[in-house]
């Protein structure tokens, strides 16, 4: 099920879909002819159906999963593509996902985009390109300064994480955190959580948590509390997509993470 809202020039283009007890939501963004993102293949009927009636002449990804890379083989046939260089070879290889991903997103055939790092200019807008690793290597933000707009694809999501995947890093979402706060904008593009008017304070909000976990967790580590322990502690309940990723998707990531990058016992 597709829904499209707009916000001053830009279309919000929400995918919403349940599955196991699990509802997940999925936006792309359109503006200025260019489409931030392509959606899963879970959605290509619909999404297709949408584009087939929007002027678009550049796409780009803020990273590769397949959430949001899922229709780019057939989208970018005519129109150039762009994601961060080491997004490119990851890209380039149809993904070998974890059962619950292809049942959940669907998989997505390879496809070539082009690299880009640094600005991104459409008709009326420059977008400075942010490199925000921590979810994925090749995460990138967009920021348009003059509109106050920044376009986070998975950096945000949610305030205050209860768990993360095995190959997401709570310090270097911090520190990308850290590094897009440096920056002057009012309203955030999530690609999970749609338009956040009151995005900065959002953003600031979960750098605060992550830097309170992270030092709780340090804490605990250097107290010589093992991870199983700090885990049982700080997160004693689990969500349904723990089970549904069987653990792929934990507390225990969060945990591991923060040690493993900042442990000194």
């Amino acid at each position: 099920m597709l829904t499209v809202t707009e916000f001053e020039s830009i279309k919000a283009i929400k995918g919403t879909f349940k599955l196991g007890g699990v509802r997940m939501n999925v936006y792309l963004y359109l503006v200025d002819e260019l489409l931030i993102d392509s959606g899963p293949k879970r959605l290509q009927k619909e999404i297709l159906n949408y584009l087939s009636q929007e002027t678009y002449n550049q796409i780009f990804f803020t990273h590769h999963h397949e959430d949001h890379t899922g229709n780019a083989s057939i989208l970018n046939v005519d129109v150039p593509t762009y994601i961060h260089p080491l997004g490119i070879q990851l890209c380039e290889k149809k993904p070998h996902l974890p059962l619950y991903r292809r049942v959940f997103w669907g998989s997505r055939k390879s496809f070539t985009p082009e690299p880009i790092e640094h600005q991104l200019q459409t008709k009326h807008h420059t977008f400075e390109l942010i490199h925000t690793p921590g979810h994925a290597p090749d995460h990138l933000a967009l920021l348009e300064k003059e509109k106050g707009w920044l376009f986070t694809g998975d950096l945000y999501v949610m305030s205050h994480p209860k768990s993360i995947f095995a190959f997401e890093s709570i310090p270097e979402v911090i520190k990308s955190l850290e590094k897009v706060l440096t920056y002057d904008f009012d309203t955030v593009f999530c690609s999970h959580a749609g338009i956040l008017t009151n995005g900065r304070r959002r953003l600031e909000e979960k750098l605060h948590y992550l830097r309170s976990v992270q030092d709780q967790v340090l804490q605990k580590y250097n107290d010589g509390k093992p991870a199983s322990l700090i885990q049982k502690e700080l997160f004693p309940s689990k969500h349904i997509l723990n089970y549904f990723s069987l653990f792929e998707n934990s507390s225990k990531h969060i945990v591991t993470s923060i040690i493993n990058k900042g442990g000194s016992r």
